[in-house]
């Protein structure tokens, strides 16, 4: 989803002249529609098969964007113009207060916003019937389903809801680097993104925020060490599942009605 929402903006903006700002929904839609798809014939997945499953899907697209003409192939797409702002080029520099900050200083407010929108989505979905359901799902599914939970339902809706936030940092990015090739969406993309949810733990936010804080500044401290980046994350994983499953941060225990 992360590179589906990447390559339909960038698509869009260099064959159409399609702005950045119009070119997020759109994209978030398409993955959308794109995590719909792939939710379906996944509903029959569950716990760890179903994060295979996920990855699995996420090599065929990587290997379709590899083939396709129309993406640029192994080429990519180049030439990716730079969003603008009330008349304001994010590839100029920006000025706040007589203060000239690096034309990056657009995107990582840029990027803070939509960062702060996406936590307060997943705040409200946590605590709501969704995130409920979602959480009875992932605890036991039998007993979900016999409570009257329509699981199916709720699964695919996941990746929609999880499609249609990536397809935004896809964006994000492909307007950033202002050029994408199927390379910048491999397997090891995928592997970050689980690693950093086992780490943090699954179903804390904060956590997860802290997982994706240190297993992008980490790698970025190793980079010596690059060639032994997914035999890191691998070793993480087994470390984390083999003595601390919930991760850094378990899961909080949620209170229901006004008892003991």
């Amino acid at each position: 989803s992360y590179g589906i929402g990447a390559y339909v903006s960038a698509l869009l903006a260099i064959n159409f002249g399609v702005s950045f700002w119009l070119t997020l929904p759109v994209a978030a839609l398409a993955a959308t529609l794109f995590g719909f798809i792939i939710g379906i014939p996944s509903m029959r997945t569950r716990d760890t098969y179903l994060a295979l499953v996920t990855i699995a899907f996420g090599v065929v697209v990587q290997q379709l964007l590899n083939n396709f003409s129309w993406t640029g192939g192994p080429n990519g797409l180049v030439g990716i113009p730079a969003p603008s702002l009330f008349g304001h080029s994010f590839a100029d520099p920006l000025v706040i207060f007589g203060w000239k900050l690096p034309s990056q200083a657009n995107f990582y407010y840029l990027s803070a916003a939509l960062v702060v929108v996406a936590i307060v989505t997943a705040h409200r979905l946590h605590g709501s019937r969704i995130g409920l359901a979602w959480n009875a799902l992932r605890a036991d599914e039998i007993a979900a389903k016999a409570q009257g939970i329509n699981v199916a339902w709720f699964k695919v809706l996941a990746f929609a809801v999880d499609a249609f936030l990536a397809a935004f940092a896809g964006t994000i990015y492909a307007f950033y680097v202002s050029y994408i090739s199927p390379d910048n969406f491999t397997f090891l993309v995928s592997v970050t993104i689980m690693t950093m949810v086992i780490v943090g733990g699954m179903d804390n936010i904060f956590g997860v925020i802290v997982g994706a804080f240190l297993l992008t500044i980490l790698p970025e401290k190793l980079r010596a060490f690059a060639d032994y980046r997914l035999l890191f994350f691998g070793v993480v994983i087994i470390g984390f599942l083999m003595i601390r499953p919930q991760g850094l941060f378990p899961q909080r225990m949620r209170r229901y009605g006004g008892g003991l």
